[in-house]
């Protein structure tokens, strides 16, 4: 049987490995969010331009009507 100490110290290594375990885990989760970030701008800016696009061509079409 493990002694008093022994057990202590095995606690202290475990909660050492589990606030290691957690701060990488807090750090994959603020690449992930920062990756959603740049995912969101871009998908935002390609609506845009395609929005932009598209009434650029109704405006060209409705000119050439006229």
């Amino acid at each position: 049987m493990a002694t008093e100490s022994e057990l202590r110290r095995e606690i202290a290594d475990e909660r050492r490995e589990l606030t290691n375990a957690v701060a990488s885990l807090r750090e994959e989760l603020g690449h992930t969010a920062e990756r959603g970030k740049r995912l969101g701008a871009a998908v935002g800016a390609a609506t845009g331009a395609a929005l932009a696009a598209r009434t650029l061509i109704k405006l060209l079409r409705r000119r050439d009507k006229n």
